[in-house]
């Protein structure tokens, strides 16, 4: 598990002296007492710091919504590599498609149900959001490739390293 604390969250939390007077739950978190010099009564770790995740908890805690991606515009007709060109390096999270296409779309990087390379391809009329979960190239270079001159930047790949 990573935790990410801000400066300022760091920087409260150590401007005052952490007393713990007490009992413990199983699970490690305080049950009664103080915390720390404010008299916070049953203040976790996940409550203290605004808004972290405590994935730990059903009740406690809150879903990721925003998945943060880069973005790439297709602006030719040839093969162009998403990612770091090699197998397993890519997550593609959809494709943006501004306008229908006029030609086709193909993606390649992803295995067929035999695990062989296969290409897989979006036809003319396409458009709108694809939403690709977040897949992952496990079968070579995530490329995309759009047949026709015409639909030149009007596809946006939506990607993440991985």
């Amino acid at each position: 598990m990573q935790l990410r604390v801000s400066a300022t969250a760091l920087a409260i939390l150590l401007s005052a002296p952490l007393t713990f007077a007490g009992t413990l739950a199983p699970g490690g978190g305080p049950t009664t007492g103080v915390l720390d010099a404010n008299s916070n009564v049953g203040t976790t770790l996940a409550t203290t710091l605004a808004g972290e995740r405590n994935a730990s908890s059903a009740t406690d805690s809150y879903l990721a919504v925003r998945q943060e991606s880069n973005a790439s515009i297709i602006s030719k007709t040839t093969a162009v590599t998403i990612g770091g060109g090699a197998a397993s390096d890519t997550h593609l999270m959809g494709l943006l498609i501004h306008t229908a296409l006029t030609g086709t779309c193909v993606i390649t990087g992803f295995a067929d149900s035999d695990g062989t390379a296969q290409s897989y391809t979006l036809p003319a009329g396409s458009v709108g959001y694809k939403d690709f979960l977040g897949a992952i190239n496990s079968a070579g270079a995530l490329t995309v490739t759009c047949s026709n001159a015409s639909d030149d930047n009007l596809v946006m790949v939506l990607w993440r390293p991985r």
